[in-house]
């Protein structure tokens, strides 16, 4: 009980600083300059398999963007639902808007990944700005975008957009797994190419805006051909090759709802969970014992009252937990009400999490009408 109490006084101390260091690491982009009148070309880029329920919001406001020197380009990765006649019908109407066909998938190469690499081929902007069908945006997101990128004199910049949660599920989970993101590690140590951490860099493949020839350079999507959870090894190859990669809250101009019900989220995340830990059992059971013994237990231990030795650990790291959560819930524009349940959170976290290992364990994993499997 002694090591447990000198734990959760660690890691509310821990938690605390990575919060604020983070916080200050994800600033803002600037407001839209509307006198500017010169902009870079930039060619929005989305990877698009049986999106036909999803796409049409992300469609309708990208070509409501305030930019005045952009393209978009959607690729219908072989769906069966519809997807490519629906955005078919949008290019008609607007020049800037075009539509391609997927190739069939190569060996060696997973769906998105190559589905963004194809993309990559046909734009031709400065500029390449890489999102998901699942987001939408307000129109001054391409020019604030762009001038945080060239204020930073970012090589690459990633933005946070906002999480939009409406079923207890998402709720639930889906701000446990941002929390995780943003909570546990300060994000500036991951971005020096030369740290020991620069393995731990990542970017969120919901908004990737990144030089075209820097694309080229490093070998873009190429890099990450067989990786599931692409975007995370996409921002460590980034990193690892020394380019300057920055990350910024867009949460005010991009939102995104990753998924729509219990059995999406149950799904979605067990096709991460285990990849994104790199297939190691190390890293794995640690992030098991880290959900439950973080997350979990010390609100158990608080209702068992004062008198357990670690009952005031328990009840600082609890509070540092809601109030960490609750600051994100403001600042991002996550689920408030999901803040107070943050231990069921965390349960079911860890639940997907073993479902997750039992996927890849026994070749389950499936995403899409694909089979995912793990890598050797």
């Amino acid at each position: 009980m002694a090591i447990l109490a000198w734990y959760w006084w660690f890691l509310s101390f821990w938690l605390l600083y990575c919060a604020v260091e983070n916080a200050l690491l994800f600033s803002k982009p600037p407001r839209a300059d509307r006198f500017r009148k010169k902009w870079p070309k930039v060619s929005i880029l989305v990877p698009a398999r049986n999106e036909k329920e999803r796409i049409e919001p992300c469609l309708k406001t990208l070509l409501a963007l305030d930019h005045p020197n952009y393209e978009v380009i959607v690729l219908d990765d072989r769906s069966t639902d519809g997807t490519f006649n629906l955005v078919q019908r949008y290019a008609r109407r607007n020049a800037c808007l075009k539509v391609i066909r997927g190739k069939e998938l190569p060996s060696g190469w997973l769906g998105k990944p190559w589905a963004c690499y194809q993309l990559a081929q046909k734009a031709k902007g400065e500029w390449l700005l890489f999102i998901d069908a699942d987001t939408w945006h307000l129109p001054e997101t391409l020019k604030r975008t762009t001038q945080m990128a060239e204020a930073t004199d970012a090589d690459a910049l990633s933005l946070l957009t906002r999480q939009v949660t409406r079923t207890p599920m998402e709720a639930l989970v889906i701000p446990v797994m941002a929390f995780h993101l943003l909570s546990f590690f300060p994000a500036r140590w991951a971005l020096n190419a030369n740290s020991i951490w620069s393995r731990f860099a990542g970017v969120s493949g919901q908004f990737i805006f990144i030089k075209r020839k820097v694309y080229e350079a490093f070998g873009g999507h190429r890099t990450v051909k067989n990786e599931i959870v692409e975007d995370l090894n996409f921002g460590k190859n980034l990193v690892q090759a020394g380019y300057r990669v920055m990350l910024g809250d867009g949460s005010d101009f991009s939102l995104c709802r990753m998924y729509r019900n219990t059995k999406e989220v149950w799904e979605g995340f067990s096709k991460n969970f285990y990849p994104a830990l790199r297939f190691s059992q190390l890293y794995f059971w640690n992030s098991i014992v880290v959900l439950l013994v973080a997350g979990a237990l010390p609100f158990v231990v608080l209702d068992l009252g004062p008198g357990s030795p670690a009952f005031m650990p328990a009840m600082v790291l609890c509070c540092v937990l809601w109030s960490v959560r609750g600051y994100q819930a403001y600042r991002y524009g996550m689920s408030r009400a999901s803040v107070v349940f943050h231990p069921l959170g965390c349960l079911l976290f860890a639940l997907i999490g073993l479902n997750s290992l039992r996927w890849f364990l026994t070749e389950q994993g499936h995403w899409k009408g694909r089979q995912l499997t793990a890598q050797r």
